[in-house]
């Protein structure tokens, strides 16, 4: 019984790819499997990926943080593209892009729309996020939720 539960234990999640009212590419799954399974985290509690480019900064831009949050049961919550708001002493580091998946929310820039609006976005956003990741420009953290 003992090494059944231990094999359990080591199956990782399956990250639910269909269902969402945005089309989920095989590649972001792979970036999400990849990084999950270098934490050596176990799904069951829920993660949070949190991609950073140690060199954005207000001043200098760079690549933007990300930040995606997976449930217990291997479903996208939300995906977060955070970026400064202001110049100087006064930049923030603030939602710029959100894709709530599991409220059905798209925000851009404080603006809420329903997120089939944002369809085309994240398209977009989804491929150059995973371009960036393939260039190796971000440090990944895997934490559970």
């Amino acid at each position: 019984m003992v090494a059944y539960c231990a094999l359990l234990m080591e199956k990782p999640m399956k990250i639910i790819q269909e269902g969402y009212a945005l089309t989920i590419t095989d590649q972001l799954i792979t970036v999400i499997n990849t990084e999950i399974k270098k934490s050596g985290l176990n799904v069951s509690e829920g993660l949070i990926l949190s991609f950073r480019d140690d060199d954005y900064s207000a001043e200098k831009g760079g690549y933007h943080p990300v930040e995606i949050s997976i449930n217990y049961q291997g479903k996208i919550l939300y995906i977060t593209d955070f970026a400064y708001v202001g110049q100087g002493y006064y930049a923030e580091l603030e939602k710029e892009i959100d894709f709530d998946l599991f409220l059905g929310l798209m925000q851009h820039m404080g603006r809420e729309f329903p997120i089939e609006q944002g369809y085309e976005l994240f398209g977009i956003w989804q491929q150059n996020f995973c371009a960036y990741y393939e260039q190796g420009v971000y440090q990944v953290t895997v934490t559970p939720s």
